[in-house]
């Protein structure tokens, strides 16, 4: 992918920020899509996600063992429909869809995570709305089993809203991010208006079955409006409230703690949750930590305390918007950082970065970085449309492509999920020329090894007459003609898993 589509993409994806998409909107659904470039199945009929590509030789050998989970939702600031439906993701190390769940088009999804509950492994996503200024105006948590029911659906209580950041499962309760609106707020200290709207941004936790509101760290009774980086002028206020915080990661830390990042003050910080009293900040105007000059961020995401006591983090290192409503000139190029801390000496160097690519990124925001369990790294860069992984050294082992104005908030990795779906593998015929062609899938489903083909003169009467392993999404198997067939699943040792539904040949 060239430079100048890459610096394109990522301003259509900063004009979004500044535009209002209630025209766009109008005229068609913001989930809109097109199938031309996404994956279409012949047994999943329905079912399109977008086909991701590479523009590197991936190194497959040296990639980590397991799958990504991803969450595909439009540039709403770009023309056109999206390549594929939107939603939930999971893609293996050669990017073909392993589960996928289309949220329709009136609602974008983002931030697939794994996560466990009550014991058990879960997925949760979020699904809403947000307009062109890049505010959040509907959302919900949407969590589901490994059978994938959904077994919650949690709303925040108002005047919060869910938004689209983060979402962190922890014991039976869960921890989002959260904004609101507060108006009649004078602004003039900050450079805005005497009566304006402020965008106060949070972190809450619920109880998951209930919904029952715990616990509220509001960022406005926390943080001062001064440490904000994002001007407050009139200019930039007219455009909506001003964001002066902009909450986008939420850590559980042991100890009644959280990790809190604020994107619009260039700093996380370590919360007492029982005194709601800051333990210390790392990175803004008021670090606890003095950094080293390779060691420093802004606009940052997705910040995680390590269990050495590192931290990860995402640097957008892009973009103030400036009184004019335009952007500033990035700061540097994107990438993912490890920070080594030193509690004593209260100072913060940098321990790996991971920013090698075909050419040099500028994500406007959005992003995540996760370090994976063989030592490889995990970048997923926001608002340009990629996710790579990376060796412990910094080589580039992986550099995934979203087609079109597709693009997924973060990137992540799970080696241990198993899917094990509540519906039927699905099943459908082909004839050509007195040959048939069965074709077998099962969203969702990561044991199945291979197919069986049942085949007869009628649904009743049918027995095994073709067996193939599992290659892919869907698995294509030549028989011969019959007037009925039904599939068969088949794990590693030969056990069955499912049996579709009887069809016609």
């Amino acid at each position: 992918m060239t430079s100048t589509r890459i610096r394109r993409l990522a301003l259509a994806a900063a004009l979004s920020l500044l535009s209002c998409a209630a025209a766009a909107q109008a005229a068609a659904p913001i989930g809109a899509f097109t199938t031309r470039g996404a994956w279409s199945f012949v047994s999943a009929r329905g079912l399109h996600p977008p086909r991701l590509s590479t523009d590197v030789r991936t190194q497959r050998g040296q990639l980590a063992r397991g799958d990504f989970l991803l969450a595909s939702f439009p540039n709403v600031g770009a023309r056109g429909p999206m390549i594929g439906q939107g939603g939930p993701l999971i893609v293996n190390s050669s990017l073909a869809p392993v589960w996928f769940h289309s949220v329709g088009t009136h609602v974008l999804s983002a931030d697939l995570k794994q996560d466990t509950y009550l014991g058990r492994p879960v997925l949760s996503w979020w699904e809403g709305l947000f307009t062109g200024t890049g505010t959040v105006t509907r959302g919900q948590l949407v969590v589901v089993d490994q059978h994938y029911r959904r077994i919650a659906t949690l709303k925040a209580a108002s005047p919060w809203i869910i938004s689209l950041h983060d979402a962190v499962i922890s014991g039976p309760n869960v921890w989002v991010t959260v904004y609101r609106f507060v108006p009649h707020q004078d602004l003039r200290p900050y450079g805005g208006k005497a009566n304006a709207t402020l965008y106060d941004a949070g972190v809450q936790e619920y109880e998951l079955k209930t919904g029952r509101l715990l616990y509220t760290w509001d960022a406005l009774a926390n943080v001062p409006l001064s440490d904000s980086e994002q001007p407050a002028s009139a200019k930039t206020a007219s455009f909506g409230a001003w964001d002066a915080y902009h909450v986008n990661s939420v850590q559980v830390v042991p100890g009644n703690r959280i990790l809190v990042s604020m994107r619009n003050t260039w700093a996380a910080y370590l919360v007492d949750t029982g005194t709601n009293q800051v333990v210390w900040r790392l990175g803004g105007k008021r670090s606890s930590f003095q950094s080293a000059a390779n060691a420093r961020f802004a606009w940052q995401h997705d910040v995680q305390l390590l269990p050495n006591g590192d931290v990860s983090l995402y640097n957008d290192d892009c973009c103030k918007i400036r009184g004019n409503g335009k952007f500033a000139t990035p700061n540097g190029p994107s990438r993912g950082m490890v920070l080594r801390l030193d509690m004593a000496a209260h100072t913060a160097s940098l321990a790996a970065s991971f920013s090698r690519a075909p050419k040099r990124r500028e994500a406007a925001f959005l992003g995540s970085m996760q370090l994976l369990p063989n030592g490889n790294a995990l970048v997923g860069w926001g608002s340009l449309p990629f996710f790579s992984e990376y060796s412990r050294a910094g080589r580039l082992l992986l550099d995934a492509v979203w087609p079109g104005k597709d693009q997924s908030y973060r990137a992540l990795f799970t080696s241990s999920w198993v899917g094990t779906p509540f519906y039927p593998p699905r099943g459908a015929a082909r004839s050509t020329r007195g040959r048939t062609t069965v074709f077998a899938s099962w969203n969702g489903a990561t044991q199945v090894a291979a197919w069986q083909v049942l085949a007869g003169p009628n649904a009743a009467h049918l027995r095994v007459v073709a067996k193939r392993a599992k290659t892919g999404f869907e698995t294509a198997i030549r028989t011969g003609s019959a007037k009925a067939f039904k599939v068969r699943a088949l794990d590693a040792h030969g056990h069955v898993l499912g049996t579709s539904a009887a069809f016609r040949g």
